[in-house]
């Protein structure tokens, strides 16, 4: 009898189970069938104070065959359990950057943040829709400091209350600067971000879902205040045995050195000679009187100074006309910015006192240029690292 009384409580909850899970999953409470998430890009940003910054940009494409609109959409970020353990962990600084959207951080029964994506204008069948926000996580929440002063960055990109083709979706986190990889998770790689100069963990694709989610593992330490290239090494001590005794001139190993270095100095001239040659190409059209300038060595360095010295806003600025092939309406960059107009304004004002940006009018608004000589540097940095490879 009290097996059936058992047996029959569960089909009578079952509903009401299944009722809860569902608001759990999807705030908005609408249906997910016939929509999908078609790729999405999850690009993560590693600080020394183990806070990180994610951007996510999302297409989102309605099914002809849906019966209904879409209003909204949810991404869980940080569940109950974490917030419970640490209540300074979780979501900060959110705030949506591309797609005429809002954001607002809720709550559920399982997640202590979550992400609601709201379209003003409802999603209807045959909408494609692409979108971005970027939140920051508090520190410690995904990326810990360790004992031995390794960093481990564990994130699980939790499932939204949408279809995603993860088959299709990347995933990049970028390091802090003079960072080595010492571990990454499976399906990971090591690449150089070429526009920061920083080593970068990609993930071309996901892994099949695991659970509520994917996750994303790696380890790093700082090796250094400037950029490197290459991730840590392990590296064989040297000991008193390896040391031989009692050897004769070492006639073989001097020659050796006198062929190795000769090589290495010529390989280098000529490196430097083509680079010189090469960076003496004539650019035309910054002027008003289409002069032309030249670029030497002393321009090379002062603009290579210059890119090193760009704070975060005024990077994001030049990334977006490097996007825009170096032209863009000034108009279009705090929708693509996240930037309020005088924010955008101030910003503008610091590149163009720096000579990386010019300004002219255009009607009501104004024409942004990236100076070319800056435009040329970045872009040969962009084509070095595409050709150098891991």
């Amino acid at each position: 009898m009290k097996r059936n009384a058992t047996m029959l409580a569960i089909i009578m909850l079952l509903p009401m189970m299944l009722c809860s899970l569902t608001s759990i999953i999807g705030v908005s409470g609408e249906p997910s069938n016939g929509a999908f998430i078609n790729r999405m890009n999850v690009n993560t940003e590693l600080f020394e104070n183990s806070s990180v910054k994610i951007t996510i940009i999302a297409e989102i494409v309605v099914s002809d065959k849906y019966n209904g609109t879409i209003g909204s959409i949810t991404f869980p970020i940080v569940p109950i359990g974490i917030a419970m353990e640490n209540p300074k962990k979780g979501v900060q600084d959110y705030r949506p950057l591309l797609g005429n959207i809002t954001v607002k951080k809720v709550k559920t029964e399982s997640f202590n943040d979550v992400l609601l994506i709201t379209f003003p204008k409802r999603l209807r069948p045959g909408n494609i829709k692409n979108i971005s926000f970027t939140f920051t996580l508090k520190p410690s929440t995904a990326l810990v400091r360790l004992s031995d002063s390794r960093y481990r960055f564990a994130y699980r990109m939790y499932m939204p209350n949408i279809t995603v083709y993860y088959n299709t979706s990347t995933m990049r986190a970028i390091l802090p600067y003079g960072a080595g990889i010492t571990k990454v998770g499976s399906n990971g790689i090591v690449e150089m971000d070429s526009l920061s100069g920083r080593l970068t963990a990609v993930w071309r694709t996901f892994g099949p879902p695991r659970g509520a989610g994917w996750d994303f593992i790696l380890e790093f330490k700082i090796l250094s205040e400037a950029p490197i290239t290459t991730p840590i090494k392990n590296v064989t001590p040297v000991t008193s045995t390896t040391v031989k005794k009692e050897e004769s001139f070492p006639f073989l190993e001097i020659a050796i050195i006198i062929i190795v270095s000769n090589i290495i100095t010529g390989s280098t001239i000529l490196f430097l000679y083509r680079r010189t040659t090469k960076k003496r190409a004539v650019l035309k059209g910054w002027t008003s009187g289409d002069e032309e300038f030249v670029l030497d060595e002393e321009d090379i360095s002062k603009y290579r100074d210059l890119i090193e010295k760009l704070d975060r806003d005024e990077r994001s600025i030049v990334d977006i006309l490097m996007s825009k092939n170096g032209k863009i309406e000034q108009k279009e960059l705090p929708e693509l910015t996240g930037f309020s107009k005088s924010k955008v304004s101030r910003v503008l004002k610091r590149l163009d006192s720096l000579g990386a940006i010019r300004r002219t009018s255009l009607g009501k608004t104004k024409m942004i240029e990236l100076n070319p000589v800056l435009k040329e540097l970045l872009e040969e940095g962009n084509r070095s690292h595409a050709g150098g490879g891991i």
